[in-house]
């Protein structure tokens, strides 16, 4: 079934044409990643899809059992309300059912013996029990602990909460409500890696459809089965996956710089010989292929705006072989110990990722390495000739007033406006975007302008708190590649495995108070972590809190490989349905009855087509046994 689509969407953005005929389709059983540039429109799209802004032509169509949930973009009139109190309310029926049976059994402790109240209180406690009204507040608590909440702030106000906190709040709204598709706008940006983790796995086993926007490569890689990519104005389909679509991507890509230029080279020779021969004994020759220049149908390139960047990281020369050296250390604030007895060298030209829960103190770590904080305990040395840059992760150090060129000035103000512009076009700053007021560039744009910032002037020490956050895909593999053939040291803090696995070469694991550190990448470490861990261990962590949790992450792994292969069998039959009838509508209509080349191709095709929906049928069958017997249990 069709929950929403939308046809010939245009839509303008101040002076900027956003989607140009836009059309889309989204099933019930489809899990899609929605990718592409920093400001490109993604969640534009996403505001139009759940009706929040309308399109200037064109129109969507929601079926009537669509129901979207996405989170809200303004806690104002919430921030009184509890975190557990604001999560449940997305299931105001269930509220409302739960608030009519509390009356009911109120008048019946007046009148026990009314045969009308009872039966009424029966079909009240009926419906509610349908609806999972008596697992609902289980499955909250489950959600918020998955997604870094402690029970003790359950029913703090979201008021006390930072910002990051209240997007994991509208987080949990969404996947506590009742909406049968998901719209995530970039759901883990204020997740650790644990949370991702689980995060991943609760939507695995989720019998709900979800557009994902995000460029977390490694999230979109576990659970995304097709990629919408917004560019050029509409949207390209992928059909085979996150890694699949990285590598059909990249072949497009070719395929059309190929086109492009040899294009370009075809119509360099036509206008040559219609400027030698227009006057000539050859003039109709000239006016004939003039009309046909004329006429001719430009393949479009790669849009400047949306050019991936270019970034190359200077160093400011070689340090001595020792950069830091840490021993011993206490990390917190004042006398307050957050990370105790940590012990590290880091060497010149090394890459080290460190890594750790939210609030596990990572960031202090950080400051405290700068200066900005004294160590509470040990003994740090920065080495000789070692000059450090930093890359803050709040942006602290941008000025929404200024424009773009105005901020990269403060740099350097001798800087010619010429090279600054040259400098900031590699970063996606073209044009008359370098004018542009800091204060309203998108999250994306403000990091790619404090990267530019911290890599403008030289320096043979960076360290990097998130900052991939907000970063297209394009951007991070350009940051990749700066990272990879930077004659430098680099200490960086990071959420993205993906980045982690492709940059660096150890790992400081910030964990229950201390820090480990392992020789490898991040695929390294969570090897040898699920090494060293026993039963015995994990247990240690904190049954009494965390038992529910674990047993939900058990049977959701289960449930989530089985209705994975499900809904994946599902969308290839759909997808094979459709380029059956397409095949048998070629054989009937399109093909001629004369080509019998054509005919033959066609109906071999379509045989094949065929054996394979056979085989998918009886996967499907097989695999809605197996679901509806790993379900009895639960009933």
């Amino acid at each position: 079934m069709t929950l929403i689509s939308g046809e010939n969407i245009t839509r303008q953005y101040e002076d900027r044409l956003l989607f140009d005929r836009l059309s889309f389709s989204l099933n019930e059983h489809d899990r899609v990643g929605l990718v592409g540039p920093n400001g490109i429109g993604k969640t534009t799209l996403f505001d139009i899809m759940a009706g929040r802004a309308l399109p200037d032509s064109g129109h969507v169509v929601r079926a009537k059992g669509c129901e979207i949930s996405y989170v809200e973009q303004e806690l104002a009139h919430h921030v009184e309300l509890s975190l557990f109190d604001y999560v449940t309310s997305a299931r105001a029926d269930l509220l409302e059912l739960r608030e009519q049976i509390e009356a009911v059994e109120r008048e019946l402790a007046q009148s026990p013996d009314s045969d009308k109240l009872i039966d009424t209180l029966g079909d009240l406690q009926h419906r509610f029990e349908t609806d999972g009204g008596y697992a609902y507040e289980a499955e909250v608590k489950l959600i918020l602990i998955g997604l870094g909440f402690t029970e003790n702030r359950f029913h703090n106000k979201l008021s006390a909460f930072s910002g990051g906190e209240k997007n994991r709040a509208s987080l949990a709204r969404v996947l506590a409500g009742k909406g049968n598709l998901l719209l995530l706008d970039e759901p883990t940006n204020h997740l650790d890696i644990d949370s991702t983790i689980w995060l991943e796995e609760y939507l695995t086993g989720l019998d709900k459809a979800y557009v994902i926007v995000s460029h977390d490569r490694a999230f979109l890689g576990n659970t995304v089965e097709k990629v919408w990519e917004l560019n050029g104005r509409k949207i390209e389909q992928f059909h085979n996956g996150f890694e699949q679509y990285l590598m059909e991507r990249e072949q497009r890509r070719h395929l059309l710089e190929h086109q492009v230029r040899h294009q370009q080279e075809e119509i360099a020779r036509i206008e040559d010989f219609i400027r030698r021969n227009i006057a000539g004994q050859k003039t109709k020759q000239a006016q004939s292929r003039r009309r046909y220049l004329a006429k001719l149908k430009r393949i479009d390139g790669p849009e400047a705006d949306n050019a991936a960047p270019s970034i190359s990281i200077d160093s400011s020369g070689r340090s001595h072989n020792l950069v830091l050296a840490v021993e011993n250390a206490a990390f917190g604030y004042g006398h307050q110990r957050l990370v105790d007895d940590v012990s590290f060298n880091l060497y010149r030209d090394e890459r080290i990722g460190l890594i750790g829960p939210n609030g596990a103190g990572k960031t202090t770590i950080l400051k405290t390495l700068l200066g900005e904080l004294e160590q509470v305990d040990g003994e740090i040395r920065i080495g000789n000739k070692v000059e450090v840059g930093y890359f803050d992760q709040e942006l602290s150090d941008l000025d929404d007033n200024n424009t773009v060129l105005d901020e990269l000035w403060l740099v350097d103000p001798l800087a010619l406006p010429g090279r600054l512009r040259s400098y900031l076009a590699r970063y996606g700053f073209r044009g008359e975007d370098v004018f542009k007021r800091i204060g309203v560039l998108s999250g994306g744009e403000k990091t790619k302008l404090a990267l530019a910032k911290l890599l403008f002037l030289p320096v043979n020490f960076l360290i990097f708190d998130e900052p991939t956050n907000h970063l297209d895909i394009d951007s991070r593999q350009a940051l990749e590649e700066g990272l990879l053939n930077y004659n430098g040291t680099s200490l960086i803090v990071s959420h993205d495995r993906y980045f982690l696995d492709k940059i660096v070469t150890r790992i400081i694991a910030v964990e229950n108070g201390t820090a480990s550190v392992y020789l490898g990448n991040y695929s390294y470490y969570t090897e040898k972590k699920a090494e060293r861990e026993t039963p015995t261990e994990r247990k240690a962590a904190d049954p009494s809190k965390i038992h529910e949790y674990e047993e939900f992450k058990r049977l959701s792994r289960q449930r989530g490989r089985l209705k994975k292969e499900l809904q994946s069998v599902r969308s290839k039959i759909q997808d094979h349905e459709t380029i059956l009838e397409r095949l048998e509508q070629d054989l009937e209509y399109n093909i001629p009855k004369n080509n019998w080349e054509k005919l033959d191709a066609a109906a071999k095709e379509k045989k094949r087509v065929e054996d394979v929906l056979l085989e998918l049928y009886d996967r499907l069958e097989q695999l809605e046994e197996l679901n509806a017997d790993h379900s009895e249990p639960e009933r």
